[in-house]
């Protein structure tokens, strides 16, 4: 089984927490659905996690992430020589615990404009490209993928259980749409609707075919 996690923010606890969990649960990895939040002022905490963990930590990017840094790999790429910690780059196909994932990281920040009002942190390659889009669906190509990994969750999820009027909380209009959702939605339309697991959304929902992580929310696959 494989421990997923949901947004972190940064907060090396809650990864601390969740290998502790995973652990006491036998998974053998943990994956992190994205806004893992590491940067050069925190990174060597979540070195002390990679160095003391047990299991491999995977994680994705989200729109809370150093995305320039992590955008410039293709392959699943370890942090550090002989540590089980590991970044998957959108477009990303692999195999582990018997089956096929397939990852893309990335998604629109709503509060872009509050960020950049206060020179909070936001990057500028947060929206996923469509190479990163060709790149997935050059790699699937002839796998049979198992289960679909992305930060953000595909349009008609949100559609279903989120209220567009909590969009105004966040100083923009009812028409701001995140068109990553709609990349989301067709490379899972794509797929006939496979099991996906998604996080960005600050919220638990469950569903048959597919599931949004809360923050700091564990579910095994």
């Amino acid at each position: 089984m494989i421990m997923l996690l949901g947004d972190i923010h940064g907060e090396t606890m809650a990864l601390r927490d969740a290998v502790d969990k995973a652990v006491k649960t036998n998974a053998t990895a943990i994956i992190q659905l994205g806004d893992f939040g590491m940067f050069s002022y925190n990174e060597k905490s979540f070195y002390v996690i990679a160095e003391q963990s047990p299991i491999p930590i995977y994680f994705i990017d989200g729109n809370h992430d150093d995305c320039i840094r992590w955008n410039q790999y293709s392959d699943i790429t370890r942090l550090w020589d002989g540590l089980d910690m590991f970044y998957i780059p959108r477009g990303c196909v692999f195999e582990l615990d018997g089956r096929t994932f397939a990852a893309m990281g990335g998604a629109a920040s709503i509060d872009k404009n509050t960020r950049l009002m206060y020179n909070w942190h936001w990057d500028e390659y947060e929206n996923i490209s469509p190479e990163e889009t060709l790149r997935l669906r050059e790699n699937m190509e002839g796998k049979q993928i198992d289960i679909l990994l992305t930060h953000c969750p595909p349009n008609s999820v949100i559609e279903k259980h989120f209220d567009p009027r909590q969009k105004l909380m966040f100083g923009v209009g009812l028409d701001w749409h995140d068109h990553n959702q709609d990349v989301i939605q067709h490379i899972w339309d794509s797929l006939d609707n496979i099991p996906i697991y998604s996080g960005h959304m600050h919220r638990s929902i469950i569903a048959p075919n597919y599931r949004i992580v809360d923050i700091n929310e564990t579910v095994m696959v």
